[in-house]
């Protein structure tokens, strides 16, 4: 259930945070089982992809923008894809108390149709201005972001900002993130009134629930060490994709719709 006070932050400002959502290690076991799988198979063995599977089920990111001292295989990782699908990332995506979050803001049959296992190394760049549902052209709107904070998020390490209140906006325009080596896809909104701007200040365990309009960025990591996050974005049962079928054709690398409840029950993955 949702506090009064989550309610009302939700309706008012698009996001609120629930604080030690879980212990610090169901994060860190997650990066641990992920990192092993980059290890089994690295960047180093794709060169020139731009984006490379693991087993037909994640999808690899590299950084466009290799950061200096990188060494092992994930420090040349951006962002793993469909994480939801293996291990405890899947687990968590099912468990019965992030459920109960989302069916109480969208409704009782939700899915989770993607994530992402963020990887922010030392002295990586930030995601500029962005929305969410500017990638998700679905007829079921909104969808429910949860981040989940594996290690601190600071403003030295490169953590969250968002605009509170930007989710009753609609879906701003996106340009080309036109930066020399920016990561593929990301866009930026121009022109925005950043005074009101909020940094999402997280330790581990810590978990951020946030509407897919609500605007937010990233900014750079100029401390010494990685800044880690799982991101799980849900949807309604039965959601509908509206994108051109070529741009379906991409998405379906990086989403892959699973059921987690149906009229309030749990399905696919038991919870």
């Amino acid at each position: 259930m949702l506090t009064s006070q989550e309610r009302e932050a939700w309706e008012r400002d698009g996001y609120f945070i629930r604080r030690g959502f879980v212990q610090d290690e169901v994060g860190a076991a997650m990066s641990r089982e992920l990192v092993a799988l980059l290890r089994r198979d690295p960047p180093s063995e794709h060169q020139g992809e731009a984006a490379y599977m693991i087993d037909d089920a994640l999808l690899v990111q590299p950084e466009s923008k290799v950061p200096q001292g990188a060494r092992a295989p994930e420090d040349f990782v951006a962002k793993v894809f469909n994480a939801h699908l293996v291990g405890g990332a899947r687990d968590f995506a099912h468990d019965s108390r992030t459920a109960a979050i989302v069916t109480e803001l969208i409704g009782p049959d939700v899915d989770v149709f993607q994530t992402q296992y963020i990887l922010k190394n030392a002295g990586a760049w930030g995601q500029p201005w962005h929305q969410d549902s500017y990638y998700f052209d679905f007829d079921q709107q909104p969808q429910i972001g949860l981040w989940l904070a594996i290690t601190r998020a600071t403003p030295e390490n490169g953590c969250l900002s968002v605009l509170p209140g930007s989710h009753r906006l609609p879906v701003q325009r996106h340009d080309a993130d036109d930066r020399p080596g920016a990561n593929q896809g990301y866009t930026i909104v121009r022109g925005l009134n950043e005074s009101r701007a909020v940094p999402v200040l997280m330790e581990p365990g810590d978990l951020l629930v946030f509407h897919s309009y609500l605007l937010h960025r990233s900014v750079d990591n100029r401390a010494s060490e990685r800044r880690e996050a799982m991101v799980y974005h849900y949807g309604r049962a039965g959601t509908r994709n509206l994108a051109p079928p070529e741009m379906q054709a991409i998405q379906q690398r990086v989403t892959r719709w699973v059921p987690v409840r149906r009229a309030g029950h749990a399905v696919g993955v038991a919870a």
